[in-house]
This record gives structure tokens, C-alpha cells and sequence, in this order.
């Protein structure tokens, strides 16, 4: 009796494996993602998010919800982020989690982008892992003098789409993270994100790319 239960058990195992081995071929593992670059960015935004910061102030975060929608590059920020702001010292004040339909634009609804300015005071640093928001005059006029200093992550083709420049000089952006013309790249660390990214700052703004058309009418 042995002899056939261990014949049936081989055999099962081969069928499986075959059949893993199949799938594997039609559906196979995605890419590993290469968490790197976007811890790099994490770091960044939080080292000038403390720059940034007034006395008593706080930092609001705005970021994908990727609990329905996996995302795993957008984790990598975010928690690359928060903890380069714990080893300062600093923490989060408040964190808007935003859902999004991965098969559109990445971005900030204007009327919640509006909701988060008007609450916050200008010793507060606003920072948007999804861009800025472009804000009708109204709205700017109801924010004051003084809003809340804004850091946007602004890469991909996000520059294309909104007319960045524009948001500098309504004081709506403060710091802006642009990707750089796409190369290969070995290095780690700071020097990653230098060859990757570009941290936009008022007096730079000669380095941020041209908008598309629409975007100079929005």
C-alpha cells in the first residue's frame, strides 16, 4: 500500500509544480519595486519641510489612501518621510489621506486643498505627496496674506498639467519636487535623488519645465 500512495503524492507534486510553473509563465511575478528613490524623495521633502516650519507650527500631510488601491511607492514616501521627521524630532500634526481612481490624474481635489490652506496658519507647512491644487481667485482672496507655506511632490507630468510657475507667484507653493529627465542611475542616498529629482524653490523657478497649453488657461 505504500508503494502506490507514494507514487500518487510524487506525482501530485510534479502536476503542482507544473502547474506553478505554468502560471508563472501567463501571469508572471511583478518587478520588485526599487524603494530606494523614493525613500530618497521622503527624506527631502522632510528635510525641507523642517526648514520650512515656523515656531509652534505644524505639518499638514496630504497623501494617497492606498488602503483600496495598492501603492507601493507611495508608502515608501510617505514612511520615508514621517520617519526622517521623527530622527528630528518633528511629527505629523494631521494626515489627509486622499482616494483616488488609479486609472486618473494624480491630484489634490481644489475645494479639500482649500479646506486644509483655510485652517492652517502661516507658521503651519502643508505638504502634498499629490501635487498642488489650482485655486480660483476667490479662494486665494479668502486665504489672506499670509497662507500656509505649501511643499508639492510635482513629479511625473504633473508640471505639464499644472502651470507651476503661476502657483509660486500666488504664494500657493513654497517648494515644488520635479523629476529630472529620466537616466540610469546607480547611486544611493542623497546623491539618488539629486540625479532623479530637482527641489524647486522660489528663486529656481527658471528650472521648472514648460506647462502644456491648457495648463497656462487653468
Amino acid at each position: 500500500m505504500g508503494g502506490p500512495t507514494i507514487k500518487i503524492s510524487l506525482a501530485s507534486l510534479v502536476l503542482a509544480g507544473a502547474a506553478v510553473s505554468l502560471g508563472l509563465t501567463f501571469y508572471p511575478w511583478p518587478p520588485r519595486l526599487d524603494a530606494a528613490p523614493h525613500e530618497a524623495l521622503g527624506q527631502a521633502v522632510a528635510q525641507e519641510t523642517i526648514r520650512l516650519l515656523g515656531s509652534g507650527g505644524r505639518i499638514l500631510l496630504i497623501c494617497r489612501d492606498t488602503r483600496t488601491f495598492l501603492n507601493p511607492a507611495a508608502d515608501a514616501q510617505v514612511r520615508s518621510f514621517t520617519q526622517s521627521l521623527e530622527q528630528a524630532g518633528v511629527r505629523v500634526g494631521s494626515t489627509n489621506r486622499v482616494k483616488l481612481d488609479p486609472l486618473r490624474l494624480v491630484g489634490v481635489p481644489p475645494g479639500d486643498f482649500f479646506q486644509i490652506l483655510k485652517r492652517a496658519s502661516d507658521a503651519d507647512v502643508v505638504v502634498s505627496f499629490l501635487g498642488p491644487a489650482v485655486l480660483n481667485d476667490e479662494q486665494i482672496s479668502k486665504l489672506g496674506d499670509k497662507p500656509a507655506r505649501v511643499i508639492a511632490v510635482c513629479t511625473g507630468n504633473i508640471p505639464a498639467q499644472v502651470n507651476l510657475k503661476r502657483l509660486f507667484e500666488q504664494k500657493l507653493l513654497q517648494a515644488a519636487v520635479i523629476s529630472r529627465p529620466a537616466r540610469a542611475t546607480t547611486a544611493s542616498g542623497p546623491a539618488r535623488f539629486d540625479q532623479l529629482f530637482t527641489m524647486v524653490k522660489p528663486g529656481d523657478l527658471s528650472e521648472l519645465p514648460a506647462p502644456a497649453p491648457e495648463a497656462d488657461r487653468r
